[in-house]
């Protein structure tokens, strides 16, 4: 891997200065703007929320308009749409009847006085089309109060991006997070949502924030929730006994603001989120929701933990069985495709410090020799995340192993830093074959390690401390804010970190932090040297 202190060197040589996204129109009260996502080749969701200035009445029709041409000119759809108060005023419809791989432009209008900003959209390539690439960004953990978004500001930039991903915590339920400090003000709910009104406000909120309404008008989103949708660490299978009729608030709002299609399930407190999306015979976008249907936490803590007995139960599940079964079923089911892009909000790979995890055995008097800060042979960091379900982590990847599937890539959020590493079945045993790759994208702005410790870089030290502990894990940065990049062709996805100087400023340097690729066949990360 190359050093660090290089590739920083490297990327801030002609860094580009970074402003707050310029508007096009004045914001008018309660204006949040427009958005679109769930593309598919011949269709694709628009979105809006009548402004408090339009609302008339019980209900106003909403005319839309979708164009090949920015001045929507030339529409290939129009039609109306009526909303309320019931869905807080908000507008949300599949435009169908397009063409695939296609940009098209669209914007709403209403008689009583609204007339939105013109969106930027595009389908995606159809089942059976062959093309030469697809370029595509992800980001996760965007806390209003932790700093402002000049990832956002950096990502409208990139001209080139056909799609984007949110892998959740598009909210923070609470006004900030208690180990985060804060930039901007939230006392919304005093300070934490609970209720639907209080969720909606939230989302408002949020959407205040010039640059985040700019990539959402920019680009079309395929989104995912975490946690912070609801509450911080709830599990889907225990958050009604817990608090009853907080998940059914907080799914309501997640679906009035989100652009993207609902899920039909015979279980009327279900969303189904997780989706497999192909893109021509390229790839394809496996999105999976590993909150809503999770064992709850079993040891005393999440964080910083040796574990506890009943961790390696193998009955315990994140996936829950119907959709375990439905992912190895959409990473075998399409031979034909090159790439399988697994979309997770939490990490995969094995995460301890200090330590080499439990099993270690009578190896571990030999590491800790090697590495002397090794002081406990098992330091989780985060059992919140895929570590909390060791067995079925494991299965998951044995099966892909056996199955001989090849060209996995999981892109993953959550955890607010950048990792980047290969996974394999039996993660203590460092001579096995790795079986996927995996690329942690850090935060839009919720804090990480350099927030937590006062603004230092411990970066280098995270390379002993962490890398010692995980040899999987090849590449750690515990600094900078970023929206992660990948560009997916048939012999390779390239891979890079884009990131900001700073989110506690309104603007930003940006630069290219890391870059990688993958090549087909070979479940491995390959540094690209500046």
């Amino acid at each position: 891997m190359p050093n660090r202190r290089s590739l920083l060197k490297a990327s801030v040589a002609a860094p580009m200065l970074l402003t707050l996204a310029p508007s096009a129109q004045a914001q008018l009260e309660g204006d949040v703007g427009v958005a679109s996502g769930d593309p598919r080749p011949y269709s694709v969701v628009i979105w809006t929320r009548v402004p408090e200035f339009a609302q008339s009445g019980t209900s106003v029709v909403v005319s839309y308009k979708v164009s090949r041409n920015a001045d929507l000119s030339q529409p290939v759809a129009t039609g109306t749409f009526t909303t309320s108060a019931t869905r807080d005023w908000t507008v949300k419809l599949r435009v169908s009847g397009l063409e695939p791989f296609t940009r098209y432009y669209y914007g709403f209008t209403t008689t009583t006085g609204y007339t939105s900003v013109t969106g930027r959209t595009k389908t995606i390539p159809n089942y059976g089309q062959r093309i030469e690439e697809v370029r595509f960004a992800y980001v996760s953990c965007q806390d209003f109060t932790a700093g402002y978004y000049t990832v956002y500001a950096n990502m409208a930039t990139q001209d080139d991006i056909d799609f984007c991903v949110h892998l959740g915590d598009n909210i923070y339920e609470t006004g900030s997070a208690a180990f985060q400090g804060a930039v901007r003000e939230d006392t919304i709910g005093d300070g934490e949502a609970k209720v639907l009104d209080e969720y909606r406000q939230k989302y408002k909120l949020y959407l205040t924030d010039p640059n985040m309404r700019e990539v959402r008008r920019l680009f079309p989103w395929f989104i995912m929730w975490d946690d912070h949708e609801v509450f911080n660490d709830y599990a889907g299978t225990t958050v009604d006994t817990v608090a009853p009729g907080r998940r059914q608030d907080g799914y309501q709002a997640f679906m009035e603001y989100m652009p993207m299609a609902p899920q039909s399930t015979t279980d009327p407190n279900e969303l189904r989120m997780y989706r497999k999306v192909p893109f021509g015979l390229l790839m394809d976008l496996i999105l999976t929701d590993e909150r809503q249907y999770r064992d709850p936490l079993i040891c005393d803590t999440s964080f910083f933990t040796t574990g506890c007995e009943g961790l390696d139960d193998p009955n315990r599940t994140m996936l829950g069985t119907t959709q375990a079964a439905w992912l190895k079923d959409a990473l075998q089911s399409s031979p034909t495709r090159r790439w399988k892009m697994l979309m997770s909000e939490v990490m995969w790979q094995r995460f301890t410090i200090l330590g080499f995890g439990s099993g270690a055995g009578k190896d571990l008097p030999q590491k800790i020799f090697k590495n002397p800060l090794a002081v406990d042979p098992g330091v989780y960091i985060n059992l919140d995340a895929w570590d909390g379900y060791p067995e079925e982590r494991k299965g998951i990847l044995q099966f892909i192993k056996d199955e001989g599937i090849k060209n996995v890539v999981v892109c993953t959020g959550d955890i607010h830093n950048c990792y980047a590493g290969e996974l394999r079945p039996d993660f203590l045993d460092e001579t096995s074959d790795s079986v996927a790759v995996e690329v942690v994208g850090g935060s839009v702005t919720s804090s990480g390690i350099a927030e937590l410790t006062g603004g230092l870089d411990l970066t280098e030290l995270g390379q002993t401390l962490i890398l010692g502990a995980n040899p999987s894990m090849k590449y750690l940065d515990l600094t900078y804010h970023v929206f992660t990049k990948m560009i997916v062709r048939e012999e390779a996805v390239t891979v890079s970190y884009e990131a900001v100087g700073t989110v506690t400023a309104q603007t930003a340097q940006a630069f290219q932090l890391a870059k990688f690729q993958v090549f087909n066949g070979v479940s491995k990360l390959a540094a690209i040297t500046p």
